[in-house]
């Protein structure tokens, strides 16, 4: 009996798990808190690395459904700008949000996937100082049961 554990042969036809990292899962954004302060950190996961993700968020919600639903948990790579259209976590006063995000002649545009349950949130002035991008949403795990 050999004292090193050897991996399990991956069956042919399927390729091995990609390389993984833990990154911090956070539920709720406190006003005036960083997002990553210590009292919003629920649980570690583990998720892709070559997702590159600095946190994960659990969603709430049916705006943007199908793409991603109540219960998914997305994962964010923290930047303070994205591209156009891209998904983002959007933090707007003490609300956090995950729309898709437009900005153009200063009107910031947030859009759900699915208008019917939140219809389109712009931004405009003085507003703009209350709405922060959080990051960039890479990659989400939904269960099957």
């Amino acid at each position: 009996m050999s004292l090193h554990s050897e991996a399990p042969a991956i069956p042919p036809g399927f390729m091995p798990m990609p390389e993984m990292m833990q990154v911090p899962l956070i539920g709720s954004i406190a006003c005036g808190t960083p997002i990553l302060a210590e009292q919003n950190i629920k649980s570690y996961i583990g998720v892709p690395a070559a997702w590159r993700a600095d946190f994960a968020l659990e969603c709430h919600g049916d705006s943007m459904a199908p793409t991603i639903c109540d219960g998914d948990v997305v994962c964010i790579r923290k930047q303070p700008e994205v591209e156009q259209g891209q998904i983002a976590a959007v933090r707007i006063g003490e609300e956090a949000t995950l729309k898709h995000f437009y900005y153009q002649n200063d009107v910031m545009t947030l859009l759900a996937d699915n208008p019917s349950v939140c219809p389109p949130m712009v931004y405009t002035g003085p507003q703009l100082e209350e709405v922060e991008v959080e990051g960039l949403a890479v990659g989400f795990c939904r269960g099957l049961v």
